[in-house]
């Protein structure tokens, strides 16, 4: 069973976006929920390194975390993978923390919308996803 709303499910369906649902138990015992977009396409400068260098990054698998409440409680910070850096081989702003969530090392994007950012019944997955484009691309 899905714990995504109705209007998510519709728009990851019917747009035809790859996603997976997983679900792990967090130290403190409580469930953990999450999306996984495989190969998220994005726009931008960030770099990967690859054989010893950097090298253009379009894509990278992206988590997103659904917290209790969702989505009358805001979607807050995702995570990628690989690690995703600056052409000058920094990381990016709020970006330099590493979490572990469903058996691997995610880079950990600090980003928190604040509550004019996020309008109850009308966000969602559509609205987040296309913000991060927009913060990966100006990263």
């Amino acid at each position: 069973m899905s714990f995504l709303p109705e209007e998510d499910q519709e728009f990851l369906d019917s747009n035809g976006i790859k996603y997976e649902l997983l679900t792990e138990k967090s130290s403190d015992g409580a469930e953990r929920r999450g999306v996984l977009f495989p190969g998220f396409a994005f726009d931008g400068n960030l770099r990967m390194q690859k054989e010893g260098a950097l090298v253009v990054c379009e894509s990278c698998d992206l988590l997103v975390l659904v917290p209790d409440g969702y989505a009358t409680t805001k979607l807050d910070s995702f995570y990628t993978l690989p690690r995703l850096k600056r052409p000058d081989g920094g990381d990016p702003q709020a970006a330099n923390g590493e979490t572990a969530l469903f058996k691997k090392a995610w880079q950990f994007w600090s980003r928190h919308l604040d509550d004019k950012e996020w309008r109850v019944e009308i966000d969602g997955l559509r609205t987040y996803l296309s913000y991060i484009r927009g913060e990966l691309r100006n990263a």
